[in-house]
């Protein structure tokens, strides 16, 4: 678009400048700002709550991060929220189905084949009509 001759091109050279110049910025403040306002304002949890079914698969060393990050924080024992519970339940599904599809090389294969399949598709089938 930067190359077009003429008045049109003229016109048209500022979309990609545009667009350039706002990724730029975004860029910048992902790098910078986002992580400096993340930490200043997130609180430091007072309560831990333990997972035996996945702590048991940690290594060493990570365990003995996890027991120091753990330091003087407390045990959280009382019922979990009914939003809390709700997220676990989906959180569970959703594993439970990533090991299904994961597990077999058809589906995985699948899932890397059918969007260039659409892809191809929209470019054979739409394209004409726009």
């Amino acid at each position: 678009m930067m190359v077009l001759p003429g008045v049109i091109g003229k016109f048209l050279a500022y979309i990609p400048i545009t667009v350039f110049i706002t990724l730029i910025a975004i860029l910048f403040l992902a790098l910078t700002l986002n992580s400096a306002l993340y930490y200043k304002l997130s609180k430091k949890e007072k309560t831990y709550i333990p997972n035996p079914k996945a702590e048991q698969f940690i290594p060493e060393d990570e365990r003995e991060i996890l027991a120091r990050e753990r330091e003087g924080k407390t045990e959280q024992t009382e019922k979990a929220t009914r939003r809390q519970r709700i997220l676990d339940g989906m959180s569970d599904w959703y594993e439970h189905f990533l090991e299904r599809f994961v597990s077999k090389s058809s589906t995985r294969r699948l899932s890397i084949f059918l969007p260039l399949l659409c892809v191809i598709a929209t470019f054979i089938f739409l394209a004409p009509q726009i």
